[in-house]
């Protein structure tokens, strides 16, 4: 079962005010629930899927009133330290993909594929091994 999680949208809105490569969804009118899941979830058979962004579907947004929902499965994350947590959010939010439309004043929303510069944003901030790193699990 997934909930409404106030501790990842705090993380998420710190990272949103904060960091300059989601400036995009800051001066944006982007709606994005956070939720959590109590489900173990994986891909394939063995590797944990700690979190993950979805479009939400426009025939879905009469009851989910948001554009993108992301979910961390907490049982897969559990071991993350808050700041584990924190590169795991800031992670999902460079998924959301929003094209703003200046003449027409719209925005047209899309979820972005992991590309280079994701992988490069993430390993210059935090280090290619941000999952592995024993003082990341340090709690200060």
């Amino acid at each position: 079962m997934s909930i409404q999680s106030e501790k990842y949208k705090a993380i998420a809105e710190e990272l949103i005010e904060n960091e300059p490569e989601l400036a995009r969804i800051k001066c944006s009118q982007v709606r994005i629930a956070y939720l959590v899941s109590d489900q173990f979830k994986k891909e394939g058979k063995v590797k944990p899927v700690y979190a993950e962004t979805e479009l939400i579907p426009e025939k879905y947004k009469w009851g989910i009133r948001a554009d993108f929902a992301i979910t961390v499965y907490e049982p897969n994350a559990a071991v993350f330290s808050m700041e584990q947590k924190r590169i795991l959010i800031f992670q999902q939010l460079l998924k959301i993909g929003i094209e703003f439309n200046g003449d027409k004043g719209t925005e047209k929303y899309s979820l972005c594929e992991y590309d280079v510069n994701d992988f490069s944003i993430i390993i210059k901030k935090y280090g290619a091994t941000w999952k592995n790193q024993p003082e990341l699990f340090e709690e200060n």
